[in-house]
């Protein structure tokens, strides 16, 4: 069970602030459809979230920044280990950030202002150098906004049994199961199941899976891990292998990935 920190939401305070202080290392976190009064943003640290609202699915890796807004529909799942910090935006200044879910690179600057936000003596600061922290991270924001923080999209099947079948394959992205042991274990011809699930994300299974586990892999390069351990922990049988589909993919190698990002 994840701990978490949190203050209590008053009316004349701008930002509420609360932390995820454990991390959780077992199966995905999932956090049925719901709405929030307040706008939320979500500083991913550890683990990968998928934030789904309507057919629109948004990505976070490590070191970045999400923001749903208030008043609409969500639900979300996290895979791998869970730390996060969130800060929930009082409805009145929601009007300055986006309209829709979506998510900005992160930096120095905008992890030490989340930091500074849910750190405990938060509540005792002045109202005005609270404003000012948070216009400061506006523009930070509006400094990051042409740039894509994910070059990689993963839409999620709505159809419940495709959902479990996603959901198994990110949280175990070196499942070796084909496309007939999936029909088998979901009731379901090959032929129907490669229809149904091309139908409900625009894209082939294998396709899917080729995706899911390159985007795990990128959530242990940025946990640190090597790009061998990424390799092999997502299913490539080479690293050479893993390295060539990440080219593909992202334009680029893995390490010259991170270090454009560091």
């Amino acid at each position: 069970m994840l701990q978490t920190a949190s203050a209590p939401a008053l009316p004349d305070v701008l930002l509420t602030p609360f932390s995820v202080r454990r991390r959780r290392e077992s199966k995905g976190i999932a956090v049925p459809a719901h709405v929030h009064e307040e706008g939320m943003l979500v500083l991913v640290h550890e683990g990968l979230i998928m934030v789904q609202s309507g057919a629109r699915v948004l990505t976070v890796l490590p070191s970045c920044l999400s923001w749903i807004p208030p008043g609409v529909q969500h639900g979300a799942r996290w895979f791998g280990e869970a730390r996060g910090s969130f800060v929930h935006v009082h409805p009145e200044v929601c009007g300055r950030l986006p309209p829709y879910c979506r998510s900005w690179p992160s930096s120095k600057l905008i992890e030490a202002l989340i930091d500074r936000f849910t750190s405990g003596a938060w509540h005792d600061m002045p109202s005005a150098y609270q404003v000012q922290l948070f216009e400061v991270l506006l523009e930070e924001l509006r400094q990051h906004d042409g740039e894509a923080s994910l070059p990689l999209p993963l839409p999620m099947p709505a159809d419940p049994r495709l959902q479990d079948l996603a959901n198994t394959l990110l949280d175990t992205p070196d499942d070796t199961a084909g496309i007939d042991e999936w029909a088998q274990r979901l009731n379901m011809s090959s032929r129907t199941l490669m229809r149904r699930f091309r139908q409900e994300t625009g894209v082939t299974l294998g396709q899917w899976r080729h995706q899911a586990r390159l985007l795990r892999a990128l959530e242990m390069l940025f946990r640190g891990g090597s790009v061998t351990q990424a390799a092999l922990s997502v299913g490539y049988e080479s690293t050479s292998a893993f390295i060539g589909s990440f080219r593909t993919a992202f334009g680029t190698t893995p390490t010259r990935y991170l270090a454009d990002r560091a």
